[in-house]
């Protein structure tokens, strides 16, 4: 597909998700929803990291629940999903070491690509895992399994991941952010305000998550 019909189709899809959202009663609906999730107090956080900690586990897709946390928590979300989401990576890479290793690394060996892949970053530390962190090329849930056969420590792996998954949270986190605005009676300024964090936010994900898959691919050409 030509890069100026992926264009188009994107701008189509953008109009179309505009007028739905005009058309259907999404304000009340969001607004419902960040009520409902305030209700639950602390029982809304533990539901929120024990929901990350599963779904990361079974390789589910988290970023819609990353963005749940900004429409419902702010900005305050941005350490409540770094949080889950270290936490998570810890109890997935410590089951993928102690408890699942023979089939993990089995299902690892079935896949050219993976084999390939934990080739790379079998011998290497936790610089890897910061690169990897902050590329948006291997899910987020895969990676943890692939360090959990590598040589790489636990705290390192922790103290890593709880830094290079910052830029792509903070991106989804303000998606979330966006959406709770939608709830309140924002003026001009306030929206314009939030675009143009949206926006930078954005590039600083894609600037980081381009700059570390380079380096990710030279390290893999020298293998």
């Amino acid at each position: 597909m030509k890069k100026s019909t992926k264009l188009l189709l994107l701008v189509a899809i953008l109009v179309a998700l505009a007028g739905l959202w005009s058309w259907l009663p999404l304000t009340q609906w969001i607004d419902q929803l960040r009520t409902w999730v305030l209700s639950l107090g602390i029982l809304g956080i533990v539901l929120f990291v024990a929901s990350y900690v599963v779904l990361t586990i079974v390789l589910a897709p988290v970023s819609v629940l990353t963005m749940t946390a900004g429409l419902a928590y702010g900005f305050w979300g941005i350490p409540l999903v770094v949080v889950s989401a270290t936490l998570a990576a810890t109890c997935a890479f410590l089951l993928g070491r102690y408890v699942a290793r023979d089939r993990v690394e089995k299902w690892i060996n079935q896949d050219p690509r993976l084999r390939s892949l934990n080739t790379v970053i079998r011998d290497e530390d936790w610089r890897i895992v910061g690169l990897m962190r902050l590329s948006p090329l291997i899910p987020f849930g895969l990676q943890n399994y692939l360090f959990s056969m590598s040589g790489v420590r636990l705290v390192p792996f922790a103290l890593a991941t709880a830094i290079g998954i910052v830029p792509g949270s903070a991106l989804y986190v303000y998606i979330g952010i966006l959406g709770q605005t939608m709830g309140d009676e924002a003026g001009s300024m306030k929206w314009l305000f939030l675009g143009v964090g949206l926006i930078t936010t954005v590039f600083v994900a894609w600037y980081v998550g381009r700059r570390a898959s380079r380096v990710l691919a030279a390290s893999n050409a020298k293998q």
